[in-house]
């Protein structure tokens, strides 16, 4: 055995070396940079490979295989020379099975510094002087993960005994890790000692609980007043470096500071409306609950009116709002494209423009007149876990409610008897067998069975209820009406087109309503909304624009005409656009209520909407929006799933603790912000069809 030192030209890996799996052996970045900052600590040994006559020897390394192939690293770099000295031992005349034996023991008997004894090690040598970064590139880490250790080796003296003693796991330690704070560190290890000895009790998030890492109300609150007001008035927040994403858990350090702020914010929002009512309003905390049925009372809401305080304050915010809605959509066609200064500078162009007008709108929104309805009414300010703030306004009572509407109390309806029971299992074979075809289900008559089917489907992919599944057709036609209404332009004779077709394929071939999507002009219990479904449609553009139409149509002198030839002959008179909206309007009296499920959809429903520009979803917003009325009619795992996309990671983990109640108001709000969302049932599908084509194409194109 003799000591030396040789070039990287003179060596090479053993065959001999026994470790062979190559990501081990390739993981070398570490080594190379301790390599560097501290030079070679341990030589490599290598002995004498067979060599051809006349060729020099190369000596190959069966122990410190992974040192030479970093000193290789440092030289393909650039950064040591290629003749930098290596300090190796050499081991000759040894057999093939003594080098594998060898090679073995070098790595089976070295015993790996345990985690712990890393962690207090890196927070010696910081504590000590050494920056995290120059113990980062001394020991070939990333300066994160030193920061790690760093904090694991600085907790608190009996959680790292607990550690060390194996009491608590890594992942425990690391939850304890999230604060600096040992104090707080030692209280909660202490509580945890009282605590059932559940694996749960002990658990990484139920440590980070107790230490009010992520806490939901306190980052809550941060969001509505705004991190940066928080630091400003002395708050400090402290970042969780062991979390996934660090901008989702942390822990605000001075509550009371917080709590102070937003307070104060809220009253500032109280004063603001009481001086837009010109009223001494009052305020609660929760809304009113509904002491016969359980939940919010909703019943008792009140939808105020805001009015701008001067009819230039009108048009400039709605000039603002056209100017801030064109910046927003170039900027969102600019996210799309690759990440590149040009984009980076073009949306900070766009921030530049927008923020002010932002800032602008709200001062001109604050100025607005508040108009509520007389009574005593009171409203609710409560901060969402995104940090909106939700305004809402309530009557006190719903006898409140009859004295300011000057209605008696309504009279209990009588008992019909017991609900006689239901045998379950029977019902759902009932509704099993075959597949629900078409839009059958919109006839009632044609087979009992069928439209049983087809909400029983609907229920198990939507989740709705019956009540839900009726307003769904009805806001879904309410649509389709708008749409044909929107075409009915001089020259948008779509409506007529299809009025006219439609009542010939029934009168002539004995079309059915499932199949032509309209029905006579009949005004019978299926036209008529129930509840659920009047209280969707009184919130959609949709609806407003068919009262609207409704009533130009219903106020013409071609209506009012007591004389029907003169009445007639105004009709003739009157403009196309008249003429046609006209068509649109019976047009879509006839139409029955169809959905985008099976058994209620009518393909030519969808060619209709394709063909008045409504087919998109985004189109469809404009004439539908999400509402709390409508998230209210999906269950709980369908309001989490449609919103999930939409919310930040952070919120969204706050909503699984909410109550469905809860949940109503901000899925309401993120189904609102994203601009192209429409519930599945109210969408239309591109229209498909096997028929030939037109009589004159196939002339034309046998010509």
């Amino acid at each position: 055995m003799s000591f030396r030192t040789m070039t990287i030209g003179e060596l090479c890996v053993s065959p001999y070396n026994v470790r062979q799996n190559r990501a081990d052996a390739n993981s070398i970045q570490g080594m190379a940079e301790s390599l560097l900052a501290r030079g070679q600590l341990y030589p490599l040994v290598v002995h004498p490979m067979p060599a051809a006559k006349g060729q020099p020897t190369i000596y190959g390394a069966f122990a410190g295989g992974r040192r030479y192939r970093a000193f290789k690293l440092l030289i393909e770099q650039g950064r040591i020379p290629a003749d930098h000295p290596i300090e190796v031992i050499v081991r000759e005349g040894m057999s093939e099975a003594q080098l594998v034996e060898m090679s073995l023991a070098e790595n089976l008997v070295r015993v790996e510094l345990r985690p712990y004894e890393v962690f207090a090690a890196v927070y010696r040598a910081h504590e000590r002087g050494r920056t995290i970064q120059e113990i980062a590139e001394t020991n070939g880490q990333t300066v994160p993960t030193v920061q790690r250790w760093a904090r694991l080796g600085n907790l608190e003296p009996i959680v790292f005994n607990a550690l060390e003693d194996g009491l608590i796991d890594q992942a425990q330690a690391k939850a304890f890790a999230a604060t600096e704070d040992h104090a707080l560190q030692r209280h909660v290890y202490e509580q945890l000692q009282r605590l059932p000895g559940s694996a749960f009790a002990r658990s990484p998030e139920v440590i980070r609980r107790m230490l009010k890492v992520g806490d939901g109300e306190q980052r809550k609150l941060l969001r509505f007043i705004g991190e940066q007001t928080y630091r400003d008035a002395g708050g400090r927040y402290e970042l969780d470096l062991f979390a996934e994403d660090s901008e989702e858990r942390g822990r605000v350090v001075d509550d009371g500071v917080l709590v102070q702020l937003a307070e104060a914010k809220l009253e500032a929002m109280r004063q603001q409306l009481r001086r837009q009512s010109g009223r001494d309003l009052r305020f609660a905390t929760e809304y009113p609950a509904d002491r016969e049925f359980g939940g919010v009372a909703k019943d008792l809401e009140i939808s105020p009116q805001l009015k701008p305080r001067s009819d230039a304050d009108g048009r400039r915010m709605e000039d603002l709002r056209e100017r801030m809605a064109e910046l927003e959509a170039k900027a969102e066609k600019l996210l799309e494209d690759p990440d590149t200064p040009a984009r980076v500078a073009a949306i900070a162009t766009i921030d530049a423009d927008y923020e002010p007008m932002e800032e602008e709108l709200a001062a001109l929104e604050a100025r607005q007149h508040l108009i509520l309805p007389d009574g005593d009414i009171f409203g609710t300010l409560i901060v969402e876990p995104d940090g909106e703030l939700e305004i809402r306004w309530w009557w006190a009572s719903r006898k409140t409610k009859r004295a300011a509407e000057g209605r008696k109390a309504p009279s209990r309806a009588a008992s019909a008897g017991p609900i006689p029971k239901v045998d379950a299992r029977a019902a759902e074979q009932a509704l099993r067998p075959g597949p629900v075809q078409g839009g059958k289900a919109i006839d009632s008559t044609y087979h009992f069975l069928e439209r049983q089917r087809a909400d029983a489907a609907i229920k198990l992919d939507h989740g709705l209820t019956q009540d839900g599944i009726q307003a769904m057709r009805s806001v879904r036609r309410q649509m389709l009406r708008a749409a044909l209404l929107f075409n009915a332009d001089e020259n948008g004779t779509l409506a007529n087109d299809y009025l006219i077709w439609s009542m010939a394929r029934r009168e002539l071939r004995g079309g059915m309503a499932h199949e032509l999507g309209c029905s006579a002009l009949v005004h019978d219990r299926e036209n008529v909304p129930g509840v659920a479904a009047a209280t969707l449609l009184g919130q959609t553009e949709a609806n407003a624009a068919w009262k609207r139409a409704v009533e130009t149509v219903r106020e013409h002198a071609s209506m009012k005409e007591e004389d029907l030839v003169s009445a007639f002959r105004q009709y003739k008179a009157a403009g196309a656009y008249f003429r046609n909206t006209v068509a649109a309007v019976v047009a879509g009296l006839s139409l029955v209520r169809s959905a985008n499920a099976d058994g209620y959809r009518v393909p030519l429903h969808d060619l209709l909407a394709e063909q008045t520009g409504y087919a998109s979803d985004a189109k469809l917003r404009e004439l539908v929006e999400p509402t709390e009325d409508m998230v209210e009619l999906l269950p709980r795992a369908q309001r989490l799933a449609y919103a999930q996309p939409f919310v930040d990671a952070a919120s969204f983990r706050t909503w699984d603790k909410l109550k469905v109640v809860e949940l109503v108001a901000p899925v309401a709000r993120a189904l609102k912000r994203a601009k192209a969302w429409v519930h599945p049932m109210l969408r239309f599908d591109p229209p498909t069809s096997k028929a030939r084509k037109p009589e004159s194409q196939n002339e034309e194109a046998s010509a």
